[in-house]
C-alpha cells in the first residue's frame, strides 16, 4: 500500500463537505493523524475553492477558511518544477483522447515523478494514470435513475 497520496479536486471537495466515501475516510484520517503523507498542488486549491463557492454555495471566507484549516494544515503543498510543466504539456497532448484538464495533467506529472498514489473522482484521470503505471484509486458517483 502506498504511504504517500496525491489528491485531486474531487477528493478534496468531498473531504471538505463531509462526503468522502467510506473507503476513503481511512486514508484521509491517516493524513490528519500524520500516519501517512498527503499532497496536493496549488491548482487543486484553486479548483476546490471554485467548487466550494459555485457548486456548494459557500461564501468566499467560508470556502477559504475550510481550505486553510482542513486541508493546508494536514497536507503538503508540492511545488511545481519546470520538468513538471513540460511533462504536463506532454500528457495534455498524449491524453487528449480522455479530455483531461491541465490540472489533471499536472497531477499525473507530479504523481509520476514522485511515485505518489492518486485519489480521484475522475475516470479519465484513472485511465491515463494506468497508461503511465501510476497508482490511482477512484470513487465513481452512481446516479439515481
Amino acid at each position: 500500500m502506498a504511504s504517500k497520496y496525491l489528491f485531486d479536486t474531487g477528493f478534496v471537495t468531498l473531504a471538505l463537505t463531509g462526503s468522502l466515501p467510506e473507503r476513503w475516510i481511512h486514508p484521509w484520517n491517516e493524513i490528519r493523524k500524520q500516519q501517512k503523507v498527503g499532497h496536493i498542488i496549488e491548482p487543486v486549491i484553486a479548483e476546490t475553492y471554485y467548487q466550494l463557492m459555485m457548486k456548494k454555495g459557500r461564501d468566499n471566507e467560508g470556502a477559504k477558511n475550510s481550505i486553510i484549516e482542513q486541508v493546508k494544515s494536514y497536507v503538503t503543498i508540492l511545488s511545481l518544477e519546470d520538468n513538471d510543466s513540460f511533462l504536463a504539456g506532454i500528457y495534455r497532448i498524449k491524453f487528449r483522447k480522455f479530455g483531461l484538464s491541465l490540472v489533471d495533467c499536472f497531477i499525473l506529472a507530479i504523481a509520476y515523478r514522485r511515485k505518489l498514489k492518486i485519489y480521484t473522482t475522475d475516470e479519465p484521470l484513472k485511465k491515463a494514470a494506468k497508461e503511465i503505471k501510476v497508482l490511482c484509486t477512484i470513487f465513481q458517483f452512481k446516479l439515481n435513475k
